[in-house]
């Protein structure tokens, strides 16, 4: 069975999200970190409703690479999120030629102060041998998830690799806003699938 994960941008679309029986919920706003009182009263409306809520961290929706004011923003954003009881957070951090900032990394990673971490869709901008370590250093820093969405001429085979790498590293890939997830499931094994919300209403 697959898990879909809503990506919920307003609040009014929780209660949607909540009554389709969504176990999981992650909060963005147009790619970048949501408020704090999003993510304050989305996390309490999740956890009243037996739901868990990640928190997208982004200070720039163009580029998982970012200026020393941007990984500051995101500290801050990680330490506001972690006390205002969110379950995990959502980031990447990349270097100008797309090789992963660990310096960053493990900046952001002490900020999250125990949150469940998730690696974004950075590693859409890698190269696959620029993955397999990606994906080594994540698992050794206790990511849980990696997101990705593969590049839409050759998804399924990016999307492949990727989740052979996760699956043997214990990290568990989430596909992307994808257009046929059950698809994915009966090829490749994903289980679990995030996708952009919007309520009917």
């Amino acid at each position: 069975m697959i898990l879909t994960e809503p990506i919920i941008e307003t609040y009014t679309d929780l209660p949607a999200a909540i009554h389709q029986e969504h176990q999981r919920l992650s909060i963005a706003s147009a790619g970048v970190t949501p408020s704090k009182g999003m993510i304050a009263e989305a996390t309490l409306y999740a956890h009243d409703h037996e739901a868990t809520l990640s928190v997208w961290i982004s200070p720039n929706a163009h580029s998982f690479a970012y200026t020393d004011p941007e990984l500051k923003i995101m500290e801050a954003d990680l330490l506001e999120a972690q006390q205002l009881g969110a379950d995990a957070a959502i980031f990447s951090a990349l270097t100008p030629d797309h090789q992963l900032d660990t310096e960053a990394m493990t900046n952001l990673i002490a900020a999250a102060g125990g949150m469940s971490l998730s690696f974004a869709n950075g590693i859409d901008d890698m190269t696959p041998e620029v993955q397999t370590e990606t994906i080594t250093w994540l698992a050794d820093h206790d990511f849980e998830r990696v997101y990705a969405s593969g590049h839409a001429d050759q998804q399924t085979a990016d999307l492949s690799r990727l989740q052979n790498l996760c699956t043997a590293a214990g990290i568990q890939l989430v596909a992307l806003n994808v257009n046929d997830a059950t698809e994915l499931e009966a090829q490749l094994g994903i289980t679990a699938v995030a996708q952009s919300f919007q309520s009917a209403n």
